[in-house]
């Protein structure tokens, strides 16, 4: 019965004849023979036909497969625009208020504010007891540039662009007269310092120009509060609860604690010395009885 599995029958379908297998392309060689004696041959690679470029066919505007359409175009009611001999209509321009300002109304509102073509920043309000011709200050009595070094008793500002240069140079010149009748050493005409006295020292908000003898005192000074060569300038008005803008008095301070020197001078706005003594004392001269 096992022979029967093998048989075809006349009732079976017809078989698809079976495929043969295609034999591989080997290389016309001796090859390698193993030791079973089988030899070895390299396969070789099928050869294909290059592909050939097939010519782009050209587009025909008149065949309507390749034309588009165009987009439609709809006015303000939401009807189409008929379109004119393939042109679309131009579209009206509306007048909304919010067109852009041309370049010309720009240059004309860009010179309003001034005659150079740009606008110019508030200035700030000046002080109401310090004149700007000596030193410019604001409401606060404080310069408008900002602070450059701080301690624990005052802080510091570069006195240009705010102390005149011509004020600067009279300062100087007094401070080194001073010095030079004292016998100490002369100050040098940088760095020059505006000090503001802060809250709580002997002195608050009072305003003062220093000068300093070299690099060292000036670092003495500013950082630590050690003046062991002052050349100080209080800058008093003549009525500090006025006001209106006062007469600026000068009250200075040279000090040498090597030699245990210290005076003080005053001087009248015109420039007269009205003695060796700080401001205060020489525009009340009945301080102690006060």
């Amino acid at each position: 019965m096992s022979g029967w599995s093998s048989l075809a029958l006349a009732g079976d379908p017809p078989k698809a004849p079976v495929e043969e297998e295609k034999k591989p392309n080997y290389a016309k060689e001796k090859g390698e023979t193993a030791r079973d004696g089988t030899v070895f041959k390299r396969v070789l690679k099928e050869s294909y036909d290059e592909p050939k470029t097939v010519p782009k066919a050209e587009s025909n505007p008149s065949d309507p497969k390749t034309k588009k359409d165009a987009p439609v175009k709809y006015d303000e009611k939401g009807q189409p625009i008929e379109e004119k001999e393939g042109k679309p209509a131009k579209e009206e321009k509306k007048d909304d208020g919010q067109a852009k300002p041309s370049k010309e109304e720009k240059k004309k509102d860009a010179k309003k504010d001034d005659s150079h073509g740009a606008s110019k920043k508030a200035e700030p309000t000046p002080s109401a007891l310090y004149d700007p011709q000596v030193i410019k200050l604001d409401l606060n009595n404080r310069p408008h540039t900002p602070v450059v070094q701080s301690n624990s008793q005052a802080d510091y500002f570069l006195c240009n662009k705010t102390i005149s240069k011509k004020y600067q140079e009279i300062v100087f010149n007094e401070i080194n007269t001073f010095a030079d009748r004292m016998g100490l050493p002369r100050a040098q005409p940088m760095p020059c310092m505006v000090k503001i006295s802060k809250p709580g020292t002997k002195f608050p908000g009072a305003v003062f120009v220093e000068f300093y003898v070299d690099e060292q005192a000036a670092a003495s000074c500013i950082r630590l509060n050690n003046c062991v060569s002052a050349r100080l300038l209080m800058l008093y008005p003549k009525d500090k609860k006025a006001k209106t803008v006062q007469e600026i008095y000068r009250s200075y301070v040279l000090t040498d604690e090597r030699k245990f020197r210290r005076s003080s001078f005053c001087v009248s706005p015109d420039g007269q010395l009205l003695g060796e003594k700080n401001c205060y004392v020489s525009l009340h001269p009945d301080w102690l009885f006060n």
